[in-house]
């Protein structure tokens, strides 16, 4: 049975040979995509579905797992000239779906690759001048060549609007300068299929333009703590050390790392946590009573859901507050998460007057939260004073990590609150049904905005307010170890 190389499969070989050739000779050994991958392939699926809104006499190709069929139900379809979604074409080696195609004139048609993303890329290039490759070799001309994006510009008011929500950009001249290699490419990805596994060393192209289902696998050779796990580190000057031999921290050139990086190192090698309490005691005497150890979740839909907001926007449906009133006494917590289908914002404004007018408003990379209240302020401007009011009371808890005050090497680099919580305490976020923000913001938006049963939206409702309520639980532990260290 012949081998067919897909557009997909095309890219995944011109980022990583060996990668290509797992995927068809070792197919096991990819991991199944995990849920995060599995929503930004439904994303995907749903803004496709609206672009083909904009060519209502469009007809789809049925898909099918026999090729033959696929290619041989478009090749009908094309004297009908009419919009064609999903054409399909097999040739020399090659397969390829088309999201879009458009009559143009007599004979031609426009080719239109569509993405959720809000711009073009390369890797966008390289996959529309694999599909021209494709589709001219089977005899059909095309004219333009488009990639269409989503527009961040676009303003939702009342019913989505495909034409307002869509940026269609001509890359025709991009794409044909990179056409020529196509069949190069091809050949060469055919033989690497064909042939061994391909010895590759691990680097830059393991995330670039995707993040690679084999890391694991290909990184399991470095040590514990690895150049990789450098705070802030630039991967060409961290997969550079490594070329040249050097994949431990406690290998590094010490005249090639940070401050923050040599304290690092330090701990590293120590085994011991680096602990500055003068730095510490003197963010701590920045904090003033109450706290307000506070926290957001947030979706940021690629198709807006409520009037006056835009594509990818950060939309709050949640917040968890633990107020301490003075040093030592025990926290008062207060909640807000939305529940119905409708834009969650004022009536989280409303809530948000539990931070009351004082006090610090501490957050873990408050910059985060700042932002989110910044543009609640710019949306809803009657409530502009006070939402600004709330920005000037802010305290970041990341700073002392950060700044590197306070440093274990068990972080392995990391100063997310994720990695320093159980460092300090015995806590962690394990065991937990809901466990990261990504997750939180599908379940929200699969339990309040589909038809879910009432049950489970309730256990979701309940397994979120867990979450946001240990976001900010641990900013309260967090604070109590810092404090206990001086």
């Amino acid at each position: 049975m012949p081998i067919y190389i897909s557009k997909s499969k095309y890219i995944s070989g011109l980022q990583c040979p060996k990668l290509l050739w797992t995927q068809y000779n070792d197919k096991n050994a990819i991991p199944a995509p995990d849920a995060a991958t599995e929503a930004i392939f439904a994303i995907g699926h749903s803004v496709g579905d609206l672009a083909k809104e904009l060519y209502p006499d469009g007809i789809e190709v049925p898909w099918s797992r026999n090729l033959e069929e696929t290619t041989a139900a478009t090749m009908d379809l094309l004297p009908q000239r009419k919009p064609i979604f999903e054409a399909s074409f097999q040739i020399d080696g090659c397969y390829c779906r088309a999201d879009i195609m458009v009559p143009v004139g007599d004979d031609s048609w426009d080719l239109y690759e569509v993405k959720s993303a809000t711009k073009v890329k390369d890797v966008n290039v390289a996959d529309i001048a694999f599909q021209t490759h494709a589709i001219e070799r089977s005899g059909i001309k095309l004219d333009r060549l488009y990639l269409m994006h989503i527009d961040n510009r676009y303003v939702r008011q009342g019913e989505i609007d495909p034409a307002g929500l869509f940026h269609a950009e001509d890359v025709t001249k991009r794409a044909r300068a990179l056409q020529p290699g196509v069949a190069a490419n091809v050949a060469a990805l055919h033989r690497t299929i064909d042939g061994p596994c391909p010895d590759i060393a691990i680097g830059e192209h393991c995330t670039n333009p995707y993040s690679c289902d084999l890391w694991e696998h290909c990184s399991a050779f470095l040590p514990e703590h690895s150049v990789l796990q450098l705070y802030r580190i630039h991967k060409k000057k961290a997969f550079r050390m490594l070329a040249d031999g050097i994949a431990a921290i406690a290998d590094a050139p010490a005249a090639e790392l940070s401050n923050g990086q040599l304290i690092q190192q330090a701990a590293v090698n120590s085994g011991q946590p680096y602990v500055s309490q003068d730095a510490i005691r003197r963010w701590l005497a920045g904090l003033q009573y109450p706290v307000h150890c506070f926290d957001f979740e947030t979706m940021n839909p690629a198709v807006p859901l409520f009037d006056g907001t835009s594509p990818y926007r950060q939309v709050p449906f949640q917040f968890s507050l633990h107020i301490i009133d003075s040093p030592g006494k025990e926290p008062r917590h207060f909640e807000f998460l939305a529940e119905a289908p409708e834009d969650p914002r004022p009536a989280l404004i409303d809530a948000l007057k539990n931070l009351g007018d004082d006090g610090t408003i501490l957050a873990y990379n408050m910059g985060f939260e700042r932002g989110i209240i910044s543009r609640l302020a710019e949306d809803f401007p009657a409530e502009a004073v006070f939402l600004r009011s709330l920005n000037k009371r802010f305290l970041d808890l990341m700073t002392p990590f950060s700044s590197f005050w306070y440093h274990d090497p068990k972080q392995k680099g990391s100063c997310s609150l994720k990695n320093v919580l159980p460092v300090l305490t015995d806590t962690s976020y394990d065991g937990i049904a809901i466990a990261e923000g990504g997750q939180a913001q599908r379940e929200f938006q699969r339990a309040v905005f589909t038809d879910v049963a009432a049950e489970e939206k309730a256990q979701v409702l309940q397994d979120l307010r867990a979450y946001c309520k240990q976001d900010t639980q641990a900013l309260v532990d967090v604070l109590g170890v810092l404090q206990g260290l001086v």
